[in-house]
């Protein structure tokens, strides 16, 4: 991973191009658009944007908070194939969530079912699964609710 840094339009443009097929599904499962409007959504509604970039600082993810703590990631296939980088990114992104917390009472969100590297990532962060919805997002699939709280 290299580090976290303030996104910016062009990182944008990289990782919706490039972003990892379970993500897509997500994005579209969740939102009902297509995976590359509703990273762009995400992105425009965040108060935070940051870009997880790799060791010559290209981006290989990107993430970001919406106001009211509703917290969210995407990734190309390279952060989460390269063992580096997956370790770095449980380090790296613990602090960020934690930092986080400082200005937010909670951080939540929803995820699919089926993303199970999103999932133990999540874990690994110290986020609550607190319920499973069979039927959720505009595609009705099944995705779990979590939670983080200060």
């Amino acid at each position: 991973m290299g580090h976290l840094r303030k996104a910016n339009l062009e990182d944008l443009k990289h990782v919706a191009k490039n972003m990892r097929e379970l993500d897509k599904l997500e994005a579209f499962y969740q939102s009902g658009q297509e995976p590359r409007q509703a990273l762009q959504l995400s992105y425009m509604c965040s108060n935070i944007n940051m870009a997880i970039a790799d060791d010559n600082d290209q981006p290989i993810g990107l993430c970001g908070v919406v106001q009211g703590g509703v917290i969210w990631m995407v990734a190309t296939d390279e952060l989460f194939s390269n063992k580096k980088y997956k370790i770095q990114l449980i380090r790296k992104g613990r602090e960020w969530v934690d930092n986080l917390l400082k200005n937010y009472k909670i951080l939540y969100n929803f995820v699919y079912a089926e993303n199970d590297s999103a999932i133990k990532w999540l874990k690994a962060l110290g986020f609550t699964f607190i319920q499973y919805h069979e039927h959720y997002g505009m595609q009705g699939k099944p995705f779990y609710e979590f939670l983080r709280i200060a």
